[in-house]
């Protein structure tokens, strides 16, 4: 796909570079990913009730299984920008096309971690080492021994009527408020559980629905 046209904000024109640009100002970093938040009004009552955020299931087969996170992954050498990264794979794994980026998202607080919750996570905290790159922008982490880095952007997309998945890669979508991803259940009052990819994944939704908030105030 061609990467859609989109605009985004001052706070993120500093990835409005290539991702060789970026990884040789940042020597520590080994790999860069890219992620996004999409928001939407709750359909039952736009006006009063809390706003849902978009999480993807990992497939059966994929890596971490059945995990759930948001749409994102590695930034190519073809993205023409880190920015064009989180556009296209927003539109990959979700089939929603980027129309502004308004804010980047990091974590929310580190908070108390119940064993339940940790019993669901696919990759344990000790195992994740968060921190936060030079930028304090991007979120680090260790993956395969090396520290990578990743962009998560605040999107606004042009419609969020329809989400396509690919099968390979998910198998399963949800809107969710901020309680929903607090208590770890998805909606619909069946009590299903969110085992989420990480605690950083975890920390990181929380922190989009501050932005958000933040966002949709000013």
């Amino acid at each position: 796909m061609a990467t859609p046209k989109y605009t985004f904000d001052a706070s993120l024109a500093g990835f409005n570079i290539s991702k060789a640009a970026f990884l040789a100002a940042n020597p520590r970093i080994a790999r860069l990913m890219a992620a996004a938040m999409v928001f939407r009004p709750n359909p039952s009552s736009p006006s009063s009730s809390p706003p849902q955020a978009l999480l993807i299931c990992r497939a059966a087969t994929d890596s971490y299984p059945l995990t759930w996170e948001i749409p994102g992954g590695s930034v190519d050498a073809s993205d023409g920008t880190i920015l064009d990264g989180v556009a296209r794979e927003l539109w990959e794994e979700s089939g929603l096309v980027a129309a502004h980026m308004a804010a980047p998202i990091l974590m929310s607080p580190e908070g108390t971690l119940t064993e339940a919750m940790r019993a669901r996570l696919g990759i344990q905290p000790a195992d994740e080492v968060l921190g936060l790159g030079d930028d304090g922008l991007t979120v680090t982490f260790v993956e395969t021994g090396n520290t990578w880095a990743k962009l998560t952007a605040l999107v606004t997309v042009r419609s969020t009527d329809e989400v396509v998945l690919r099968p390979e890669e998910h198998g399963e979508a949800a809107w969710v408020t901020e309680e929903d991803v607090v208590r770890g259940e998805l909606p619909g009052g069946e009590g299903k559980k969110i085992r989420f990819l990480s605690d950083g994944v975890r920390r990181t939704i929380l922190d989009g629905f501050r932005v958000y908030a933040q966002s949709a105030a000013n």
